[in-house]
């Protein structure tokens, strides 16, 4: 899978995932409240019929007055208080705070530290009571049922949601995956196809040059010559991008002093075509840890990227040294809102310069592999500066 089909996939899921739960959790939580009242509900009419039952008890009570002995009625799971008019307390097997007797003559149930309340008119007044008022342990078990079920539906709609996310974000991604393959192999087509002429043309200019002497002034010569190193480079990306997944790196002590004139050297010619300047600052002996071909390819495509965007009678800075390597150009600059875009591949933000636009992503990939540091400093119509810094060994 591409890094581009990765990301996409990523976000896909991580959008349809969340906003599919969110209104999963939404539609839940209006389940859950409907569902508790309910339980509520039928707690507190459970209650009332239970207290209900006690009216006939304090009736019969009631006639039994002229008896020694009266028993209250107690029922298991319950307790309940008989008051008077005045609310004053008569008997019962409870007795609930003035708090609870108050908010219980305003309204039918009360909720309070686990219990539920209920209170009652009677009449007539059956030993003299005028409210019955009653309570019972809340049920919490069957609310920490509804909860568990509710999480486990979560849970299990959750699991079905990102497997259905998957499954639709690869059905959405292939035609993008189908494009992207075929770029890709347009990309190793390309490759596999130039390799031979520019190798041909290349050696052949060089024995054209050291057989006949005289063609070293040949104009027609200079230009061939500059046409096939500028399409050895782009070879040269091409192949890294194609191989990049599955070549062996071999990092070790480089000399990039030594790589880098070769490369300046190689890019005297193009440079003199559009009478460009380039001006060095190397120091010698500057070892890093690299492997030689990752910073051949680091060197040329900043050199080359200068050379491309600098106009005629431009100048080009190179610069070496034990902390870092610089390339500074007098170009054409890059706008502000594309900065953040430069290192994308493919990305080119003057599309009137040729390329595919594959330079500064490569060299960003190679400066992440190594820990380098990347800094592009540009300014429209001014120039751009940029600098790939590595630690001291």
């Amino acid at each position: 899978m591409f890094p581009s089909e990765k990301r996409s996939l990523i976000r896909f899921l991580i959008i349809y995932t969340i906003s599919t739960l969110f209104l999963l959790g939404a539609g839940l939580t209006v389940f859950y409240r409907y569902n508790y009242h309910r339980l509520l509900e039928y707690q507190n009419q459970k209650l009332k019929s239970e207290t209900d039952a006690l009216i006939p008890k304090l009736m019969r009570l009631h006639k039994d007055l002229e008896k020694k002995v009266l028993y209250y009625p107690v029922k298991k799971g319950m307790q309940s208080a008989i008051y008077d008019i005045d609310l004053n307390y008569l008997t019962g097997d409870f007795k609930p705070s003035p708090f609870i007797l108050k908010k219980l003559i305003k309204e039918e149930f009360v909720q309070n530290k686990g219990y539920i309340y209920y209170a009652t008119k009677v009449y007539p007044h059956y030993l003299g009571a005028a409210y019955l008022v009653s309570r019972t342990k809340l049920d919490k078990k069957s609310f920490e049922e509804l909860k568990n079920k509710i999480f486990l539906f979560f849970l299990l709609s959750a699991i079905l949601i990102s497997v259905t996310a998957y499954w639709l974000g690869k059905l959405f991604l292939f035609p993008m995956k189908n494009a992207l393959s075929l770029l890709d192999n347009f990309i190793k087509d390309t490759t596999h196809e130039l390799n031979t002429p520019i190798t041909t043309i290349l050696t052949n200019t060089e024995l054209l040059k050291e057989f006949y002497p005289k063609l070293n002034d040949s104009e027609e010569l200079f230009r061939i010559e500059i046409a096939s190193k500028k399409l050895s480079r782009i070879y040269d990306d091409l192949a890294y991008l194609k191989l990049k997944h599955k070549r062996y790196r071999k990092p070790a002590p480089t000399d990039v002093s030594e790589i880098l004139k070769e490369r300046i050297e190689y890019f005297a010619i193009i440079a003199t075509a559009k009478k460009i300047e380039i001006k060095t600052d190397i120091k010698k002996e500057i070892i890093i840890f690299i492997d030689k071909e990752d910073a051949t390819r680091l060197m040329d495509n900043l050199i080359s990227n200068a050379l491309k965007y600098t106009k005629t009678n431009g100048k080009v800075f190179v610069l070496l040294n034990e902390n870092e390597f610089t390339v500074k150009d007098t170009g054409i600059g890059i706008d502000e809102k594309d900065k953040k875009f430069v290192t994308k591949r493919f990305f080119r933000a003057n599309e009137s310069e040729g390329g595919f636009g594959i330079g500064l992503s490569i060299v960003e990939e190679i400066a992440k592999h190594y820990g380098f540091e990347l800094k592009i400093e540009s300014l429209k119509n001014q120039g751009t500066k940029v600098t790939v810094k590595w630690k001291k060994r």
